[in-house]
């Protein structure tokens, strides 16, 4: 069915719930903004979505539910979404809501078996999986790129308050992850801190949000080289400006990976039991360090073979440390 843009005036687009999942629908967002400019966006996604879409010239309402909903509750839900009349519903969650909604245009739940991919989108990065939703809607997706958050108050908040050397190279660390298996020892990252300060004259920087709090103060409390900790300091939109300035982001697979890659800054980024095919840096310049196990990637919670701890506990600083100062002397 060819779309007739003209009477594409609402849209529903309902994304993922946690961030850094979130961050990797935004290509899908940012084309439905730039394809319908004239037509107001609600958005449906997790509580960590509110930073990411607010402030966006084309959100008209920022819609987080509840985690625990009963079925009444949900059946209200839907019926004030049906009460809204949207044209186009773009799910990524892969629900029945388009079907229930009747928008003359919506996604479709198999999207992802199209264009002979093998199913579930086999061999694509999760960003351009996403992307297929608009692909099937006949919707033009070439050179749709992660959304960079950003603002004039965020660009004078880090002048103010994060100076960073023109003289030194700059490297932000991010220790944290949701999952402890996605975590490369934080005693790891602080001695692999010492020695770019030591031996490259470095200047280091911590990131992390408040639940990353523990993971960032056993490496403060194994660091000597001096680090500038952030942790729980900057709001996401900050954080993107710093990654800005920066001359490396090394990083486990988090959010932080992703916003990275939206502001193309060269990255070394480290995987235990995820996919890099799948969730991987897209900067222009990276490289992913991983455990040389034939069981990953696993994609597991808890490791089966393994320490308690996982498999990125065997990637030894001295590679890491390698592969940056590559990046830094280049």
């Amino acid at each position: 069915m060819k779309i007739d843009k003209q009477r594409v005036r609402s849209i529903l687009f309902i994304s993922l719930s946690n961030l850094g999942d979130i961050i990797l629908t935004t290509p899908v967002f940012e084309r439905l903004c730039q394809l319908f400019p004239d037509a107001s966006v609600d958005v449906v996604t997790g509580q960590a979505g509110r930073e990411v879409f607010s402030g966006h010239p084309s959100v008209r309402d920022i819609i987080v539910p509840e985690r625990k909903r009963s079925i009444s509750d949900r059946l209200r839900d839907l019926g004030e979404l049906r009460r809204r009349n949207y044209d186009m519903v773009v799910d990524l969650k892969n629900t029945l809501i388009p079907y229930l909604l009747g928008a003359p245009y919506h996604s479709s739940m198999f999207s992802i078996f199209d264009r002979g991919y093998g199913g579930a989108g086999m061999g694509l990065h999760k960003k351009d999986e996403h992307l297929l939703k608009l692909d099937r809607l006949g919707l033009d997706t070439r050179g749709a790129g992660l959304m960079v958050l950003k603002g004039e108050e965020e660009r004078r908040f880090v002048d103010d308050n994060i100076p960073i050397s023109g003289n030194k190279k700059t490297v932000l660390v991010n220790p944290g992850a949701k999952s402890h298996l996605k975590r490369w020892p934080a005693e790891k990252y602080a001695s692999l801190a010492d020695r770019l300060t030591e031996e490259l004259g470095c200047e280091i920087f911590v990131a992390g949000n408040e639940d990353d709090r523990e993971v960032v103060g056993r490496f403060m409390d194994s660091v000597c080289s001096s680090v500038t900790d952030l942790c729980g300091k900057t709001s996401l939109k900050v954080l993107m400006e710093v990654m800005k300035r920066v001359d490396l982001v090394i990083t486990n697979d988090s959010a932080p990976l992703h916003m990275a890659s939206a502001v193309n800054v060269p990255t070394l980024a480290l995987f235990g039991p995820s996919d890099e095919t799948k969730y991987g840096p897209l900067s222009e310049k990276s490289k992913v360090i991983r455990p040389r196990v034939p069981c990953r990637p696993c994609g597991k919670a808890l490791c089966a073979v393994g320490p308690d701890e996982g498999c990125l506990v065997m990637v030894e600083v001295d590679e890491v440390f390698n592969a940056a100062k590559e990046f830094l002397s280049g």
